[in-house]
């Protein structure tokens, strides 16, 4: 019958390889001819695989027809895969067919056990055969002493490693009183007999354990009556000391074959044994050994004067199994007890509800010593699936699934709403068909409630060691875990809901500031040379406000949660979104091309904006301006991008795009700005600064008839800092007025030494907006002219249209006063600002200088040489003298000339120069040579 079962197995199994093969192959498993362990291990494969049902469906299918057999020929490894077991594949890593890896390890047990029987058949027949037996004042009949083995074996103690375990017993005890009190034939009878009795019939024990476990147990006996008879030579003299060392080293002689028998065995099963474990066995068997030594003497001694004396040794015993019985109970409850406090630190030490599954699958597995934890957390809305989770074999990382209802079994065992214990051989039915559904040995299942709810369902299976299982105290532990469990992970939950809420915007759904940054600041740290770079992009909505305003804040909600959603859709898997604040968004995107490629995605995202937003009957249009930073080229830290992002931004707004890079251009609180303000002051303060002089050639005469002022800057660090850099930050920091002080003073004073040198020209100064509005202008413009006694023809001062417009009135006050004292007036850079002709009428001003973007273009843009000619002809119908700016080459100056415009200042002539150089060039030019350009 057995043979018939085991031929149907392998059917199955071909079957099974057929089905399995072509996806065995998909996923790389080329070696679909394996036993159970193998399976297991591929089945966790799909499941990571997302092959999840596939996977159960195979289980729930083979599972108890592949276990259930495996079980009964030593194969504890179902349910678990260790990938270094060489006992699945062989040590060679050939392949091996169906039935050599069915039998490949029972079949060394075997082998081991036929060699242990060998050795005691052949101690028997060599040394034992023919030992009579000693005379002693009683003989205690074999029965007698096969009960008492029979009792040894319930009271045994198992030291387990993993799915193995050593047995200490009180087995010693029987051992001395047989090896005093009968002959060696009765002994070895005597224990083979009482100890089968007990492990067929109390500990129902597979074939293959029986034969290992009587075939040890029969050359432990061979070798203790060969060294009792060798120490007492073939006879007990009486009691003494020669009596006890001989029952002494009988018993440390049999518990050492008892140790390594078992050894060798788990090193079979396992290809490995634990040095620290084995020593401590071997401590605990020998100590035990001779424990048990020293009882048995007391106990032949007690027979020895007075047979009688046995029915007190009965009590005795009696009251120490009990007492013995109590101890385990009570320090098995002990290490319940620490076990428990360490589950609760661990699992409560644990971070998010992902990390608190995993340390109670762990705890509860190594807790309760099983091969398989299992989580099953039930939906919190209809419709949703089974979230299953399972830590199996030597795997520290669960597998999850997810399943459409809890197997029916299950289901069945959690419906009373309390744990239910399955051990081994149980009775109860429901019990039976779920680990016979499950191909599971034994298992506990507990219901996770919260308010009266069941949330989920823990559970263990296989305890490990064949020759222990769960009982009702393991389920006690059992069910305090899972209460521990129930309460952590409603904790969890609701401190991922807090965390959730503090990192999210409550109105979108979509990370806050905070998590911005955060993620922000992640990226960078890990960031690498050769990753993408990181854009940062700020969205600000434009007239939302006036929506807000208009249709009330639950609209502009409304009009919130669209965009948001806009632009959820609007990006690519692996972009962050998120909320600022108000209706200010950023994003957080890789980007390959850097800047040009942010701009180009921040441009899709702003015409995806762009379109109509659908409310009642209005088509609302909100538009939306985007400023884009990218790492590491724009900042190596949050707040410096995002600050550099929200620069580019507000420079967006004046332009037609609505999109804008970051550049140091824009930014004027850029790090090297914000050093150049606290360097300016001082260097104004100190008169660090320096005048450069350009001059100016009438271009009828090719006479130099003046010079404009121009400041410079020549920073020790930074080289010779521009004025389009340095003069707005005096212009917002306040530092205008000194500045153009100095300019004044060093200008008129260098005129005063020119003037002395014979070179009669005039200078020009520039003034901003700010000096213009300057209440004590006038007055200290003509304290420096007396200064320097220069008169006050000789001081041309260049105002911009844009300065004038900022005060009209005023201005023209101030200009009139200037006027009347004398002062010549130009309006520069004549033809960019916004002034309307009749305030150039009112202008007391006396030439007009043409911005040089309209003289350098003029050759090759028709428009710009008619602006020029317009500005020419205009200056001359006024009465004014126009002065061109920008003249950079020979052309250039022939065409103007050509239109009659009076004054010529550019490269052509000279570039701006200091004091001393410009003197110098003064003695070598001439008119003559001047008119030349």
């Amino acid at each position: 019958m057995e043979r018939v079962e085991l031929e149907r197995l392998q059917l199955e199994w071909v079957e099974l390889e057929l089905s399995l093969e072509p996806l065995g192959r998909a996923v790389g498993c080329n070696d679909m001819r394996c036993c159970s362990p193998q399976l297991c291990q591929f089945l966790t494969y799909l499941r990571s695989r997302r092959l999840g049902l596939f996977a159960g469906l195979l289980s729930r299918r083979y599972a108890p027809l592949i276990g259930a057999r495996l079980r009964e020929f030593g194969c504890r490894r179902y349910g678990g895969m260790d990938p270094n077991n060489s006992s699945a594949s062989g040590a060679s890593g050939a392949v091996a067919s169906p039935a050599s890896r069915l039998f490949g390890v029972s079949a060394r047990v075997l082998g081991l056990s036929v060699l242990l029987a060998g050795t005691a058949a052949v101690l028997y027949l060599i040394s034992i055969r023919h030992l009579a037996s000693t005379q002693t004042p009683i003989a205690v009949p074999w029965l007698l002493l096969a009960a008492a083995y029979a009792v040894s074996e319930l009271t045994v103690v198992h030291v387990e490693f993993r799915r193995d375990a050593h047995s200490v017993s009180l087995n010693e005890i029987p051992l001395v009183l047989a090896l005093v009190f009968a002959t060696p034939s009765h002994l070895l009878l005597a224990n083979l007999v009482g100890a089968s009795a007990v492990l067929v019939l109390h500990r129902r024990q597979a074939v293959l354990k029986l034969v290992f476990n009587l075939a040890h147990f029969a050359l432990e006996d061979c070798v203790a009556i060969v060294v009792f008879h060798t120490l007492v030579r073939g006879r007990v003299a009486g009691l003494g000391p020669s009596l006890w060392i001989a029952a002494v080293a009988a018993c440390v002689a049999a518990a050492s074959v008892s140790v390594v028998a078992v050894s060798v065995v788990i090193w079979v099963h396992q290809n490995r044994v634990s040095v620290s474990q084995l020593r401590a066995v071997i401590g605990v068997a020998l100590i035990g050994a001779v424990f048990n030594a020293c009882v048995g003497l007391d106990a032949v001694t007690v027979l020895w004067v007075d047979a009688r004396g046995g029915l007190l040794l009965v009590v005795i015993g009696a009251i120490l199994c009990v007492a013995y019985r109590e101890y385990a109970s009570l320090r098995q409850r002990h290490a319940g007890l620490e076990l428990l406090y360490e589950f609760t630190e661990a699992v409560h030490g644990s971070g998010d509800a992902e990390h608190i599954v995993a340390d109670v699958l762990a705890q509860a597995r190594e807790m309760l010593r099983a091969e398989v934890a299992e989580l099953a957390l039930l939906p919190s809305v209809d419709g949703q699936q089974v979230d299953w989770l399972t830590l199996a074999g030597d795997s520290n990382v669960p597998v999850r699934s997810r399943e459409p209802t809890l197997h029916p079994s299950l289901a069945s065992l959690v419906a009373p709403g309390r744990p239910i214990v399955g051990p081994k051989a149980g009775r109860n039915p429901e019990v039976r068909a779920h680990l016979a559904q499950r191909g599971q040995r034994d298992c506990i299942v507990a219901p996770l409630l919260a308010d009266g709810t069941m949330i989920g369902v823990l559970s263990v299976a296989n305890r490990l060691g064949d020759v222990s299982t769960f009982d009702e105290q393991d389920g006690r532990l059992f069910e305090t875990i899972a209460a521990h469990t129930s309460v952590t992970l409603q904790n969890a939950t609701l401190v991922d809901r807090l965390r959730h809420d503090a990192l999210h915007d409550n109105l979108t759904g979509l990370p806050n500031r905070v998590f911005f940054q955060q993620r922000l600041g992640d990226l960078l740290a890990r960031q690498r040379p050769s990753d993408l770079q990181i854009a940062v992009m700020l969205i600000d909505l434009d007239r939302f406000k006036e929506i807000n305003d208009t249709l009330g804040h639950a609209t502009g909600d409304l009009l919130l949660q669209e965009v948001a959603e806009r632009l959820r859709r609007g990006v690519a898997a692996g972009v962050t979104v998120a909320r600022l604040g108000g209706d200010e968004f950023a994003l957080l995107a890789p980007t390959q091309g850097g800047p040009e490629d942010a701009v180009a995605m921040a441009a899709h995202l702003r015409a995806e904006l762009h379109r109509p937003f659908a409310y009642q009957n209005l088509q609302l249009e909100v538009s939306a301006t985007i400023g884009v930073a990218t790492a590491p080229l724009h900042g190596r830290d949050p707040s410096t991008l995002l600050r550099r992002a929200d620069v580019a931004m507000y420079a967006a707004k004046n332009t037609a795009a609505g999109v804008a890079a970051y550049g140091e251009d824009l930014d004027d609180h850029s790090p090297r700005k914000l050093a150049l303000v606290s360097d300016l002051r001082s260097v104004i303060e100190n008169d660090g600064l320096e005048v450069h002089y350009q001059p100016k050639v009438e271009m009828a005469t090719g006479r130099v008839i003046g010079v404009e002022a121009l400041v410079r800057w020549p920073h020790p660090g930074a080289g010779l800092v521009p004025p389009d850099e340095f003069v707005p930050i005096a212009e917002r920091i306040g530092l205008i007025g000194p500045m153009t002080d100095f300019v004044l003073r060093t200008a008129l004073a260098q005129c005063r030494r020119w003037e002395q040198a014979g070179h009669q020209l005039s200078v020009a100064v520039n003034l901003s907006a700010r000096s213009l509005l300057d209440p004590n202008l006038v007055d200290d413009i003509a304290r420096a002219l007396a200064h320097a006694e220069v008169d006050v023809s000789k001081l041309v001062l260049e105002i911009t249209e844009t300065s004038v417009m900022s005060d009209a009135e005023y201005a023209l006050r101030v200009l009139n006063r200037l006027s009347d004292m004398g002062l010549m007036l130009a309006i520069d850079d004549f033809g960019t600002g916004y002034s309307s002709l009749s305030y150039l009428k009112r202008l007391p001003v006396d030439e007009v200088k043409i911005d040089k973007s309209f003289v350098l273009n003029m050759q090759h843009d028709d428009n710009d040489a008619v602006i020029v000619r317009s500005i020419v002809d205009l200056g001359r119908n006024l009465g004014l003298e126009v002065v061109a700016e920008g003249v950079e080459t020979t052309e250039i100056w022939d065409a103007l000339r050509a239109m009659s415009c009076d004054i010529a200042q550019g490269y052509v002539i000279s570039r701006p120069l200091p004091a001393d150089p410009l003197t110098a060039w003064l003695e070598t030019v001439t008119p003559k040579s001047a008119a030349v350009l």
